[in-house]
């Protein structure tokens, strides 16, 4: 019934540096029912999240229109003041509540990052939300939770560990 699968999984596991551990955990895993199933569920949601790397993004016009403006800031913006700096093409996106879903869509599509300070999320770079969260954090690109911070910045995983890659010597 094999359809090599599991002959191909011990292989790796043999040449891969982490192996042992790899096949720890997964064997901690497999035993209990309970982190099994949740086991699964991850592994397919990162099997989602994986499946997107190769895509290409695309922007809508709206999208690049707000991407532009929190670029050419230079600095971390609020959607109300990206509202109002939203030329007249887009009418709906000086409402800020307008503005604010479209600038979360593109942290969602890993094009802009955020943080929050005080009570306000500030949109800039991912490459700026990544630092500003393990400033926040006080932990080091080497030495992180790339999940957390993920979470805390809105972008996908993939894009915050390439710029946690970025930010190593």
């Amino acid at each position: 019934m094999s359809n090599g699968n599991i002959e191909k999984l011990v292989a790796l596991l043999k040449t891969e540096e982490e192996g042992e551990a790899i096949a720890s955990l997964l064997n901690e895993f497999l035993i209990d029912e309970n982190k099994k199933n949740t086991l699964l569920v991850r592994l397919k949601g990162i099997k989602a999240e994986v499946a997107v790397l190769g895509q290409e993004i695309t922007l809508t016009e709206a999208e690049e229109e707000i991407r532009s403006i929190v670029l050419a800031e230079k600095k971390p913006i609020i959607a109300e003041e990206v509202a109002k700096k939203t030329s007249g093409r887009f009418k709906s996106l000086r409402y800020t509540t307008h503005a604010l879903r479209t600038l979360d869509s593109l942290t969602r599509k890993g094009v802009l990052g955020k943080f929050k300070r005080d009570r306000f999320y500030y949109f800039t770079t991912p490459r700026e939300a990544v630092m500003q969260a393990l400033k926040k954090r006080g932990e080091t690109p080497d030495e992180c939770s790339p999940n957390e911070i993920a979470k805390e910045t809105g972008m996908p995983l993939y894009v915050v560990l390439d710029v946690l890659a970025e930010l190593l010597p």
